[in-house]
């Protein structure tokens, strides 16, 4: 069910948080949110992220016509109770409307909802426990089995996966009278409802806590609190205060509150189990969740991990979470040395097909590149942005490779010399650095479709000079030399530069020139196009009543309707271009034309040479702009000799003003468009330059694309229509090298599905002896996790689990102050690092998005603490997997999987991971491995990075190895000791001692004796994952599912297994999420 669809159905609602610990709504609920309908945008994108569920208002916020809605609770407790009576009175609520709502609810009784009309049930505790049974006991004299719960006025109720829908639809719920609703219900108040003799006095009422206290720690405590049977009095100066509900002393409180991270108790008089003085909570119930205060140097040690630090006990007796991360059982190659590169990698280019797909090890492929050109061959080197295309520059010149010219834009260097007065640039043109000495009037006419070099360059002053060392220059000169280089990323693949990529491919000699795009991501070879809101505004209004400008309406009409699901809003605009498609003709030609008012007047003209009638009318623009119309070809060849403004028009009527369709060089050329100042250009009409490559082809390509609406990557916001089409590489492109330092060969294949494509890896540097990364590998530890989101959704603060980790890594900062340390984190969770990021050994503490600029501090960092897995909006990543994927027939599944928060769907998992691995590669690669000695990388992240978690000098490990080592200085002799451990658990067989058992697996005897039962005949104690799966799969092809649910182990740590698996070979993906052994030669 969308949320938009509730909010259709007028039904206001909030998100429900995650179970158990937050399984409520969020903390600011109430108030004004009551008076009125919520919906999806009235809570923050965290908050949905994070929900399991809705929480449906009732009462006014969720009226409709007059009827407000009302839920009615018959409690698992009535039906115990008097089942028939229950049943008989929800059996008359179902039978007195045509469309019943009854869902059975997570305690196992029954909700009845509906909207009544003109009454809103109250909000007072008489009158919501309509029905109950007074049930005092000693300890609680007002004590009451509820039976029947009304709620109304300002309340709300739960709806998720826990509630199951019996009969009805939560967004048609029945409309019942109040008369007639009542009706049953009151006869089964006569027969249930059994009230106290004497009310309940005010002050004997347990006031509710707040939602939230104000921090993840204190409303641990709160729920603490709670369950040691304390009720909350008020807060004051800070503290929160509460009173045991069995204390006979009304002024006895226990006082609650947090400084420097620890939640603090004090009671008012001393009582048996709190003292007077400050406490940490902790030392008074060890069962709150709260992480106790860091002892000593601040690492985190249980009784256990004492015992192993011994030697008194085996490391796998330590509770640890399970691991999700293995090293491949491939044998490893050799690393190779930077010197060794070149020729490994001018081997790679001798393939013969047209793309090449290559890893680099570093992100530029400078190098690459360079080994090409010293085999003395030609390269086109295409970048992202200007600044990497000067650092390719520079690198050319480090090679001494000579023959290499950079192609700047018109705008290069003129921020530098604008100021410039115009007749001293003139004077000297191109002799500051820039190639224009007009660049801001050529820009704005090239973005309204003009052509500068013919409609402006020609009046420039420096229009020879330019042709032979400014911006006209260049083609030729990118033609005579070996090297190119370019930052235009959609050079060639994108249509709109197809004349530029015939001019700078167009070859002095006979040499094949090889096409590189350096730093590419697969979903951004699809290219982006934009239809802007004021495009179609304009359409609409300067060729009103042509095919065009109703278009323009019809397109504009149906990107503009809000609050419809994706695929309705695909649907309407593939409908509109399809009853187009009859006039595609007319649409061409408009597009690339501008129209222009004017009339045709009688007025002649001959040539004064021979006499001859060149013409005998003439048009008159809107402007006071006047030109002849030409007889013939011969009579306009004597205009232009002559000079005179003439314009080829047919099928006129005289003296009737009419709209006269030219090209935007023609209205130029003509004066009727002013091309003198950039605001006079900025108002001229839009015109596309290329009449193949229109707006209206663009979207025709896109639509025959993406045939399925659902999936299809197009996107109507802040005023532009954006849409993403699949790249078309130009026939110039004989060869296309794409580089990058992660690269999926599948994504490539979805860019250029018909082209022969080869992929391969330039081998890895080998790092300085003695540097060395470790590997958690228990997780990826998402932002939620570290900063505990999915515990509480109203507050922001440090997890547990991310308090055992920040305790970890402080201590190992404070235990050397000769070592500097680095930290690379969420940047939501730098803010509660200042305390780490104040101490002189750190050099800095920065977010996934902020390492750029930081070489110097990397060179004089150590150790280098990478926490976390980088996150991107869901948004993005299911728009890069719509672009890759949105024309697959298997639609796309958006959900994750509760537990590992790993996508269900393949697809969508393996674009996010690779985006992952690109931000964590380039990270680990700052760090310096291969250029700088004592170094040391401690990735808190169990995926998997290529040529990283496979390295011998990689140590993967759990953060209780690192707790029991103490630091990182013992902890690659935990590790062993941890893996030896394993090795020998492996081994385990019903033959083994019970002895050995405890002594490996660090069990009592009835464990022991409990793991021995379980092997029956020998079995070991746990199967690799490799050899089930290889069972499984013998009996034919498995689904994913079905093989997670076959193998006992983890979930992701069964797919990380076929994922290797299927790059080694061992087996087959036959399509997606289905896998099969390889079928053998016969």
């Amino acid at each position: 069910m969308l949320l938009a669809d509730l909010e259709q159905a007028n039904i206001s609602f909030m998100p429900n948080g995650r179970g158990p610990d937050n399984d409520r709504g969020p903390r600011d609920f109430g108030g004004k949110r009551f008076s009125r309908c919520q919906g999806a945008q009235d809570w923050g994108v965290r908050r949905w992220h994070v929900s399991y569920g809705i929480q449906v208002y009732t009462g006014i916020p969720s009226e409709q016509d007059g009827a407000q809605w009302h839920d009615l609770n018959f409690k698992y407790e009535a039906l115990c109770a008097a089942p028939d009576a229950v049943l008989a009175c929800v059996d008359a609520l179902v039978n007195a409307v045509p469309n019943p709502l009854l869902t059975l609810s997570k305690s196992g009784g029954l909700r009845f909802s509906c909207r009544v009309p003109d009454y809103l049930h109250p909000n007072t505790e008489s009158e919501k426990q309509y029905i109950y049974k007074h049930t005092p006991m000693p300890g609680n004299p007002h004590q009451r089995n509820i039976y029947l719960e009304i709620l109304g006025e300002d309340e709300y109720t739960r709806w998720d996966a826990r509630y199951e829908i019996l009969l009805g639809n939560l967004l048609d719920p029945p409309v019942v009278a109040k008369e007639v609703l009542f009706a049953p219900i009151d006869a089964l108040r006569a027969e249930l409802h059994q009230p106290g003799a004497d009310k309940i006095k005010q002050d004997q009422v347990v006031a509710n806590a707040p939602l939230s206290l104000g921090s993840n720690n204190l409303d641990l405590a709160k729920e603490a609190f709670i369950q040691h049977d304390f009720s909350y009095v008020r807060q004051e100066n800070g503290c929160h205060h509460w009173r045991q509900l069995d204390r006979p002393v009304d002024d006895e409180y226990v006082l609650l509150w947090e400084s420097d991270n620890i939640v603090w108790v004090r009671a008012s008089t001393p009582t048996d189990e709190f003292p007077t003085e400050a406490t940490p909570i902790t030392e008074v119930w060890g069962d709150t969740g709260i992480l106790p205060p860091a002892p000593g140097l601040g690492i985190f040690v249980s009784d256990e991990m004492i015992a192993v630090q011994d030697g008194k006990l085996s490391p796998l007796a330590v509770k640890r979470p399970p691991a999700v991360l293995h090293k491949s059982e491939c044998t490893q190659e050799p690393y190779q040395t930077p010197e060794s590169h070149a020729v490994q990698t001018q081997n790679i280019f001798d393939g013969t097909a047209r793309i090449l797909g290559l890893v680099t090890r570093t992100d530029g492929g400078n190098h690459e590149a360079a080994s090409y050109l010293l085999d003395d061959r030609a390269t086109c080197l295409n970048v992202p942005v200007a600044n990497l295309a000067e650092k390719a520059e520079q690198y050319y010149q480090s090679r001494n490779i000579s023959s290499f010219t950079r192609w700047k834009t018109r705008m290069h260097q003129w921020e530098q010399v604008k100021a410039i007065p115009a007749d001293g640039r003139m004077a000297t043109p191109f002799q500051r650095g820039n190639v224009c000495e007009d660049p801001e009037r050529c820009e704005a006419l090239e973005k309204k479709g003009g052509n500068p070099s013919e409609s402006i360059c020609p009046h420039c002053p420096v229009y020879t000079e330019c042709q032979q060392r400014g911006y006209l220059s260049q083609p030729a000169a990118l033609q005579r030399t070996k090297a190119q280089i370019l930052a235009i990323p959609e050079l060639f693949f994108n249509p709109q530069y197809a004349e530029l990529v015939e001019k700078i491919f167009k070859q002095m000699d006979e040499t094949e020139r090889l096409g590189i795009i350096g730093r590419i991501q697969a979903h951004k070879l699809f290219f982006q196009c934009k239809m802007q809101k004021k495009l179609l505004e304009e359409w609409s209004v300067r060729w009103q009543g042509s095919a065009l400008g109703n278009f323009a309406k019809a397109l504009q009409h149906a990107i503009e309707i809000a609050d419809i699901p994706h695929a309705d809003a695909v649907k309407r605009i593939r409908t509109v271009i399809k009853s187009f498609e009859w006039q595609e003709e007319a649409l061409v030609r408009q597009m690339c034309q501008v129209s222009v008012q004017g009339s045709v007047v009688e007025r002649s003209t001959v040539d004064p040479e021979t006499g001859q009638l060149l013409a005998r009318f003439a048009i008159k623009f809107e402007n006071g702009i006047s030109a002849y119309v030409p007889l013939d070809d011969n009579a306009a060849d004597r205009l232009k000799i002559k000079g005179t403004p003439f314009f080829r028009l047919s099928g006129f009527a005289v003296n009737e003003d009419m709209k006269i369709m030219m090209s935007m060089t023609q209205a130029i050329r003509l004066g009727i468009l002013d091309t003198s100042t950039v605001e006079r250009i900025q108002e001229f009409p839009t015109a596309c330059p290329d009449p193949s490559w229109t707006y209206w082809h663009q979207l025709k390509r896109f639509f025959a694309h993406y045939s399925r609406d659902a999936d299809a990557p197009i996107r109507w916001g802040t005023d532009v229509l954006r849409f993403w089409l699949p790249p078309l590489l130009h026939p110039s492109i004989k060869r296309l090298l794409l580089m990058s330092v992660t690269f999926s060969e599948r994504h490539i294949r979805r860019a250029f599905p018909h082209e022969d494509i080869q992929a391969c890896r330039s081998e890895p540097t080998s790092w300085i002896p003695g540097n060395r990364v470790f590997q958690i590998r228990t997780g990826v530890y998402p932002k939620q996790t570290i900063l505990g989101y999915n515990n509480n959704a109203d507050v922001v603060g440090i997890s547990k689990t991310g308090q055992r980790f920040f305790a970890g890594i402080r201590s190992e900062i404070e235990r050397d102050p000769s070592v500097k340390h680095a930290i690379i984190t969420y940047k939501s969770v730098i803010s509660w690092l200042s305390d780490i990021a104040k101490k002189d050994n750190v050099s800095f503490v920065t977010n996934f998005d902020n390492v750029r600029g930081l070489s110097a501090d990397f060179r004089k960092t150590q150790v280098i603490w990478i926490i976390g897995t980088p996150q991107w909006l869901p948004s993005l990543i299911w728009r890069r997997a719509q672009i890759l994927f949105g024309d697959d027939k298997e639609p796309l599944f958006y959900e994750k999987e509760i537990e590992t928060g790993r996508y269900k769907d393949e697809r969508i998992q393996d674009v996010y991971e690779q985006g992952v691995v690109r931000v964590l590669t380039r990270t680990i690669h700052r760090t310096g491995l291969e250029r700088w000695a004592d170094r040391t990388v401690v990735l808190i992240s169990s995926l998997a990075v290529p040529d990283i978690t496979d390295r011998p000098e990689t140590l993967l490990f759990d953060w209780e190895d690192f707790e029991i080592a103490g630091g990182l200085h013992e902890l690659p002799e935990v590790i062993a000791t941890r893996e030896r451990f394993e090795a020998e658990r492996e081994k385990l067989t019903v033959e083994s001692s019970r002895e050995e058992v405890e002594r490996v697996l660090g069990c009592s005897s009835r464990q022991a004796n409990r793991v021995l039962r379980e092997f029956r005949g020998g079995a070991p104690l746990r199967v690799p994952f490799r050899k089930q799966i290889l069972v499984l799969l013998a009996d034919g092809e498995k689904r994913t599912a079905e093989l997670v649910a076959a193998i006992e182990g983890h979930p992701k740590a069964v797919k990380n297994e076929l994922k290797r698996l299927v790059d080694t070979g061992e087996i087959v993906r036959v399509r997606w999420g289905i896998y099969a052994l390889p079928k053998r030669e016969t």
